[in-house]
């Protein structure tokens, strides 16, 4: 879906109203008809390269990965179910740089310190990201993203991007967008014009008030607001987040991105009417905008998770999950 300038060239009729599905094995045949009552229209799937240090030119593919939704059976399979459905799915591939951290990945840091080790980097990741243009155009995905929070690459090497873009489109005929991080990065993304959509992972800082009220959130959202505005004014494209997420914690409002440690996650108190307030707060903010084209929400898993997890950022079983059902299902645009 390449489109010439202007909102109405490259925004959904309707707002992309997504869920980021993570799920080991097949999903029970009630988990996609559950979504889509809710009201969910798009289903992203991420798959992952592994790379062991920032450094280290060489990454590895997992196209069979046992991890169900990150295989490409998962995909093709998850796909036929959303389809018939009504619903799309959205391809995500990822880096996953050294070992699992709670504190989150450092993907925006991958950089080399010569030509020749960017060049066997880019090679490798053309590679992997045509493997997956090729699979969304085989499963019909309505999105394609074309890289995640990789910062340095993005702002060092822009024609690479360019060129990548260019051979994407020549086997994939769907959207195309890159996610960039809320901080810092998504204002420096320099090829905004040959992609489809701006997408964001939307973890902004809204307030550091202990349990913060409705108008603070609201308040927080005013600036991050107008700078996307600013932004998809300047470069006729709208908005997507490619990631939104609330963890169900008192802190979220202050640093939505931080994972729960595994020692908040067994003695905290959990944050329901926050995490609930929160998701309120961004859709009264930004689901009216014209130049606001959706959201995909991180993240849904086959079943509720269990207790220990209950901090985390699914709203599954929580009050969050009534206030995204009735904006999704809602007829605001």
């Amino acid at each position: 879906m390449q489109c010439g300038g202007g909102f109405a060239a490259h925004a959904p009729v309707d707002k992309i109203r997504g869920v980021t599905l993570d799920a080991r094995r097949a999903p029970p045949d009630s988990v996609l008809p559950a979504l889509a009552n809710m009201g969910v229209t798009h289903i992203t799937l991420i798959s992952f390269a592994y790379q062991r240090e920032l450094d280290v030119p060489t990454m590895r593919m997992q196209p069979d990965a046992n991890w169900y939704s990150e295989s490409d059976r998962g995909i093709k399979s998850l796909a036929r179910q959303a389809d018939s459905l009504g619903m799309q799915i959205i391809v995500k591939p990822h880096i996953w740089v050294g070992r699992y951290s709670a504190d989150g990945q450092t993907r925006a840091d991958i950089g080399f310190g010569t030509e020749a080790d960017w060049l066997a980097w880019e090679e490798q990741y053309h590679a992997f990201l045509m493997h997956y243009a090729r699979l969304a155009a085989e499963t019909n995905a309505a999105l394609l993203v074309v890289g995640t929070e990789l910062h340095r690459p993005i702002r060092e090497r822009p024609q690479f991007w360019r060129t990548l873009i260019a051979d994407i489109r020549a086997v994939y005929p769907g959207a195309l967008t890159y996610a960039a991080n809320w901080w810092e990065e998504y204002e420096d993304v320099t090829f905004w014009d040959a992609l489809d959509f701006i997408g964001i992972q939307g973890y902004f800082e809204l307030s550091a008030a202990p349990d913060p009220s409705k108008s603070l959130l609201l308040a927080g959202w005013e600036s991050p607001r107008q700078s996307m505005q600013r932004l998809a004014e300047r470069t006729g494209r709208p908005v997507l987040f490619t990631e939104l997420g609330y963890r169900n914690a008192p802190d979220a409002a202050a640093a939505p991105w931080r994972w729960p440690s595994r020692a908040e996650a067994e003695t905290a108190q959990p944050a329901d009417a926050l995490q609930a307030r929160l998701f309120d707060a961004f859709f009264e903010s930004l689901w009216h905008e014209p130049w606001f084209a959706g959201v995909i929400l991180w993240k849904w898993t086959p079943q509720p998770a269990r207790r220990q997890h209950y901090l985390d950022f699914s709203p599954q079983g929580k009050p969050a999950e009534a206030v995204i059902e009735r904006w999704f299902n809602s007829n605001a645009q």
